[in-house]
């Protein structure tokens, strides 16, 4: 167990340098909107569509794969939905705190995690969950929301809404891009491949040093005070991985890597999404970015865990 920790804990001590940083003054906190954006919008597509469009999906894609990571992101998705009915809230403060419960950060941590502990070969599995699943979760939340809101207009109104939405996402545009030059056969020319490599090199430290300062602007005591902060918390880095885990290695019998790979993946902590979500539709954030903070504190225990104990 002490392997797998010291082999995540750069990970984590990137994220806490960036905390670090905004408490110290060193750099003001709110810089993380910047970083953030250059992630989003260059960093991270660039590297999402390179690693895509380089992949052997012949290979690689496992069926068994998806639906294990769909099913328990939908399901604990359900959970954080039934935590919200809890607090009395409506519709669509409701879909947040599904979001809440079962958006794994696969794209800001788990890349750069699941690279130091599993390798090379754990990359396109992050990027099929960093896709086909969180746009599954991205478009329930997203009709769930704009049927609160407008409930008049109807589930077509709903729908539509979710799929203009995840158009204009560039990290789910990115291994779209690469998957469609995948198909072509052709390999990347020598500028677009360095220049992917160089770009996306520079996602993963941008994007942890963010979450540090992202982090750094919440107030950790009144995250732990709050009881649903902590079911919300719960639900990610505990339920969501054992629901997983339950459909990967009983229930459809995956093999070790790739079952370990999912599950890896459910138990990360909650990714910001969920607060640029409830930021745009002006729903209330203090629940959201506490649960943020605290799964992302303690994932490094529930991780460290997770992966000692998984056959790979």
């Amino acid at each position: 167990m002490s392997g797998t920790f010291f082999s995540i804990l750069p990970v984590f001590a990137i994220i806490l340098i960036g905390y670090l940083a905004a408490c110290w003054g060193a750099v003001p906190a709110s810089v993380n909107r910047d970083l953030n954006r250059f992630v989003v919008w260059i960093a991270l597509p660039a590297l999402m569509f390179h690693i895509v469009a380089t992949t052997d999906w012949h290979q690689l894609w496992d069926v068994d794969f998806v639906i294990a990571s769909l099913a328990g992101s939908l399901i604990t998705l359900a959970l954080g939905t039934g935590i919200g009915r809890l607090r009395g809230l409506s519709i669509a403060d409701m879909a947040v705190d599904g979001l809440n419960a079962s958006y794994s950060n696969s794209a800001y941590i788990g890349l750069p995690l699941f690279l130091l502990a599993m390798g090379p070969r754990a990359a396109p599995y992050v990027i099929i969950g960093a896709t086909v699943t969180l746009m599954a979760q991205f478009a329930c939340g997203v009709v769930l929301i704009e049927l609160g809101h407008h409930r008049h207009l109807g589930v077509g109104h709903a729908l539509g809404k979710a799929a203009t939405s995840m158009a204009r996402n560039p990290v789910l545009v990115g291994p779209v891009l690469g998957f469609f030059w995948w198909l072509t056969g052709w390999t990347l020319p020598a500028p677009l491949e360095q220049c992917t490599r160089m770009l996306g090199a520079a996602a993963s430290p941008t994007a942890l040093v963010a979450i540090g300062l992202f982090l750094a602007e919440r107030p950790l005591v009144e995250a732990v005070s709050n009881r649903f902060v902590l079911m919300l918390t719960a639900a990610k880095l505990i339920f969501h991985p054992a629901i997983t885990a339950l459909i990967a290695y009983p229930l459809l019998g995956m093999s070790s890597f790739t079952a370990a790979m999912v599950v890896a993946i459910a138990a990360l902590p909650t990714g910001t999404g969920p607060f640029m979500v409830a930021a745009f539709y002006a729903r209330d954030g203090k629940v959201t970015s506490g649960t943020i903070l605290l799964s992302t504190m303690l994932s490094v225990l529930s991780l460290t865990a997770i992966l000692s104990l998984l056959p790979r």
